[in-house]
């Protein structure tokens, strides 16, 4: 997992790992459930509210030059498949730095041109394989291009309001949920799930899809 501090460092150096400090793990209470508070997943402090009340919501936070973020995307595209029922799942790029903040606003302007799904594996190969990070004006334009984007669709897009105002809501998101490390799956508002010595990568969707279950007893309750 990528921490916050790590993330500043490893952008000049093209990122040889996402690991912050060992986490220390809490000691859990028993209990009769697959999987425990402080062990395999945490509560958050302050909860966000979901677009969707009738649905479990499911958000990725994630950033392009996070090497544990790329490994991931074979996973959740595969989780994607056989996602369960009454879900809504969605990406919220991290936001610590200005190069994540740029990042940021890429994947927002990518996903208001309509070319999301193309541009998210392009972006990850560009930052994690050629070892070009996407960051300069020129650059990016000329990335763009490559999906049908003139130059100026772009900029007019990219520094268009709801790009900004999308970049400003994931920095909220990530601040209100407290996020050192990506990649982080945050579930309902409520959850942080993240790999550790304790939940493998491989773990990761059967310990969000608990807690999906879980959420769903509430939603149907309500």
């Amino acid at each position: 997992m990528l921490s916050r501090t790590l993330a500043t460092t490893l952008i000049t150096l093209i990122l040889f790992s996402c690991s912050s400090e060992d986490s220390s793990v809490t000691e859990a209470v028993k209990s009769n459930e697959k999987y425990r508070q402080g062990v395999h997943y945490e509560v958050i402090d302050n909860p966000t509210t979901v677009r969707d009340p009738s649905k479990v919501e499911v958000i990725e936070v994630f950033w392009f030059g996070c090497n544990h973020c790329y490994a991931l995307e074979p996973y959740l595209a595969r989780w994607k498949k056989d996602m369960p029922g009454g879900v809504n799942f969605s990406k919220s790029p991290a936001t610590w730095n200005e190069v994540l903040k740029t990042h940021a606003r890429i994947y927002y302007t990518a996903k208001a041109l309509g070319i999301e799904q193309q541009f998210i594996p392009a972006a990850f190969n560009t930052i994690q394989n050629e070892r070009r990070m996407l960051t300069g004006n020129t650059e990016l334009e000329y990335f763009f291009k490559g999906f049908g984007v003139d130059r100026e669709k772009y900029k007019s897009v990219t520094k268009s309001f709801g790009v900004t105002n999308a970049v400003d809501q994931a920095d909220k998101r990530m601040k209100q949920w407290e996020i050192t490390g990506v990649p982080v799956l945050i579930v309902n508002g409520k959850y942080r799930v993240g790999a550790s010595r304790d939940v493998r990568t491989d773990q990761l969707f059967d310990v969000v899809n608990f807690l999906i279950e879980k959420e769903k007893k509430y939603t149907a309750a309500n």
